[in-house]
């Protein structure tokens, strides 16, 4: 019993020592879709005074990650990914379903 709680304390003070190494090159979570409106801005930051990084057109398709009054997404073009923020009210979000199991209990 004691052989493992050592075991299990050294596999705990590992994953501690890698977890902030794997945040900083973690991407964000993508949670949804989204069309773009309006040719829109994509910027650095959530911000109207944030650096303009591209305009992505309309009509594109974006994949969102976090979103208050703005949404962090990211943009394919022809060339490149590119990763920034554009004003959640220019995007039209697609509702992703969710799939639950069915239950297999019969009334």
């Amino acid at each position: 019993m004691n052989t493992m709680k050592h075991t299990l304390t050294a596999l705990l003070g590992a994953l501690a020592l890698t977890l902030p190494a794997a945040a900083q090159d973690a991407h964000f979570v993508f949670r949804a879709q989204a069309t773009t409106r309006h040719n829109t801005n994509l910027r650095a930051q959530p911000s109207l005074k944030a650096k303009v990084l591209l305009v992505v057109p309309r009509g594109q398709q974006v994949k969102v990650g976090d979103c208050t009054d703005w949404c962090q997404v990211t943009y394919q073009d022809s060339q490149q990914t590119h990763t920034g923020y554009l004003y959640a009210a220019l995007l039209k979000r697609k509702v992703l379903p969710i799939i639950t199991p069915q239950s297999s209990a019969k009334p």
